[in-house]
């Protein structure tokens, strides 16, 4: 900073600098570049590190000295679109937007952080995702979204706050009165998606057939001639590219499809390990990836709608608890009834779309009535904890979170499991919990293994505190959630139709394609694994017998093994580079 007081390190991005450096000039600060590092900088001199991240419009991992008052000070956005990670062996501290950034750190941490998190590998197992503020690696934590740690540099004594919480985002007292200004909320949506145009390199769309992302080309088309867009065809109800392509001939965009090829799709799944720090088998990352490398050819900056969901009430789950409130949905609860009478083993073989029936069925036994077992719906994502059960071989190091909870199976994020019996702390939930340890952690991955920032405009500061005085009432009605962003739509000229589909892959049909060979060498591949050998083969013996309703638990079972081959092949090279 100007007076030397502060230091930074900064991942991200601040949509609103300009602004902000227009205020603090006007109060005599001099600036030396058009950064909005620099921005940042002086507004901690003005306004202090707090009031500064309050102000500011943007998605960042930051971590400050402070020499005036020694201290580190490491500070997260709003929704958890960065990735920042903490380490602590003895008296010395580290911290890293990526895991892999601290495991290539020299001794203490190379002998520390080289062991499997028992209990972070089974939450893995279960949601498919290693869950914050957990890491795979003992030692390390995921800071909270919106958290701010403070370390005292002489002592390492740690301070630990939220800068932000959601507002009363998810706060049920606040649906009992009130309207949703649909005028008003197009004009926040549209500011944002503005702001977050703003680049000095090409900009374009990740387009998918889905409402959120309709709404952020449309919008982004306002300022942008000739936008592109881009959109990923993937075979049969995974295929978007005809919604998408209504959606840039009414906006006068460009469109590009990306139609991956099997040998693609394969190419990218062996990099796949490659590319994430922490252990993922969200398979959606496989169509995420193709379409950045495919985007990045183009632009240097993809606008997406991830956050439409959370914000504004988009998932089935949400749905569903809705009309279980509204007293409605009792004849289909009463088909699923009858349903579930009938076996797994028949009705893992009977295809629903992109689903099979138990699939549904499990899903459904989750939202019972007007209440929500989150952390039971959520454990089907990885679908594989019995593989750690029985497991031939100990994990090698026992956990060691930096947190100190008192309990190895204590639940991650902020303690919010159990049943839910409202559609705004679902919404919450889902926020917190969700949206950082998934959607967004695969965005930022994907887009950035080929250097494509990934920007999300449904998650700006003002959009968040305006979904705030939406009532729970005006965000659905009998046609689902997201009622405020089907009005924009409509307003906008655009249609609203079309079913929720997801950014999903068809993983059954890859694994037993194109992926068939990959998956089989690496679930054989005879290594040190605390997964059970004989439960993994089982697994896969079901799966090739035809029980579809277990590719997802093979696909957590194939994520996991590709990390820990990456993980094997990047420490033999440095015992190699080391001489052991």
């Amino acid at each position: 900073s100007s007076s030397d007081r502060f230091t930074m390190v900064f991942n991200g991005s601040i949509f609103d600098h300009e602004e902000h450096r227009e205020d603090l000039e006007k109060r005599g600060t001099r600036f030396r570049t058009r950064t909005d590092t620099e921005v940042l900088l002086e507004g901690f001199e003005t306004w202090g590190v707090r009031e500064t991240l309050h102000r500011v419009d943007g998605m960042f991992a930051i971590g400050i000295v402070d020499r005036r008052e020694r201290r580190l000070i490491l500070a997260r956005d709003r929704a958890g679109q960065k990735p920042l990670l903490i380490a602590r062996v003895g008296g010395t501290l580290a911290f890293a937007s990526d895991l892999r950034a601290l495991e290539a750190l020299p001794s203490p941490f190379a002998d520390r952080l080289n062991g499997i998190d028992q209990t972070s590998l089974r939450w893995f197992l279960r949601l498919g995702v290693v869950p914050w503020p957990r890491s795979i690696r003992p030692g390390v934590e995921h800071l909270e979204p919106g958290g701010l740690a403070t370390f005292d540099l002489s002592t390492l004594h740690a301070t630990r706050a939220s800068w932000w919480t959601p507002p009363g985002l998810f706060n049920q007292a606040q649906t009992s009165s009130g309207s949703d200004d649909s005028t008003n909320t197009i004009e926040i949506l549209r500011e944002s998606v503005h702001r977050q145009c703003r680049a000095d390199r090409p900009v374009g769309v990740m387009l998918s057939g889905g409402l959120d992302s309709r709404l952020v080309a449309t919008l982004a088309s306002e300022v942008l001639e000739d936008l592109p867009c881009f959109t990923l065809a993937m075979p049969g109800p995974f295929d978007e590219s005809e919604a998408a392509a209504d959606v840039v001939r009414r906006i006068g965009g460009v469109h590009h499809v990306v139609r991956p090829t099997d040998a693609q799709i394969l190419a990218e799944v062996r990099n796949l390990p490659a590319i994430m720090g922490e252990p993922f088998a969200d398979s959606s990352l496989v169509p995420t990836t193709i379409l950045a490398r495919a985007a990045r050819e183009r632009i240097v900056v993809a606008l997406g709608g991830d956050g439409g969901d959370e914000v504004f009430g988009g998932y089935r789950r949400h749905q569903a608890l809705w009309r279980a409130m509204q007293g409605s949905g009792w004849a289909e609860t009463a088909l699923l009834h009858l349903l579930e009478l009938l076996p797994d083993a028949l009705t893992g073989r009977i295809a629903l779309g992109r689903q099979t029936l138990r699939d549904l069925l499990r899903r459904r036994r989750c939202v019972r009535g007007t209440e929500v077992d989150l952390l039971a719906l959520r454990s089907l994502q990885g679908d594989a904890e019995e593989l750690l059960d029985g497991s031939d071989l100990p994990v090698p190091i026992p956990m060691g979170d930096v947190r100190g909870r008192a309990k190895e199976d204590a639940p991650p994020w902020d303690g919010m499991v159990g049943p839910i019996a409202d559609v705004r702390s679902l919404m919450r939930a889902d926020f917190r919990q969700y949206l950082p340890d998934d959607p967004l952690l695969k965005v930022d991955a994907g887009g950035m293994s080929v250097a494509l920032e990934y920007r999300a405009p449904l998650l700006g500061r003002d959009v968040l505190a305006h979904a705030s005085s939406i009532p729970t009432s005006e965000l659905f009605d009998e046609a689902g959630g997201r009622l405020p962003i089907r009005r924009a739509l409509r307003s906008l000229g655009v249609d609203p139709g079309g079913a929720k589909r997801g950014f999903a892959a068809p993983l059954a049909r890859w694994l037993r394609g194109p992926l068939r060979s990959y998956a089989g060498d690496l679930l054989s591949w005879d290594a040190p694994d605390p997964l059970s050998r004989t439960a993994i083969n089982d697994l896969w013996s079901r799966f090739l017998l035809g029980r579809t309703d277990c590719a997802t638990a093979v696909w957590t079972a194939v994520s996991w093994r590709g990390w820990l081959w990456n993980r094997s092949r990047i420490a033999a090279g440095r015992n190699e580079k080391s001489g052991q």
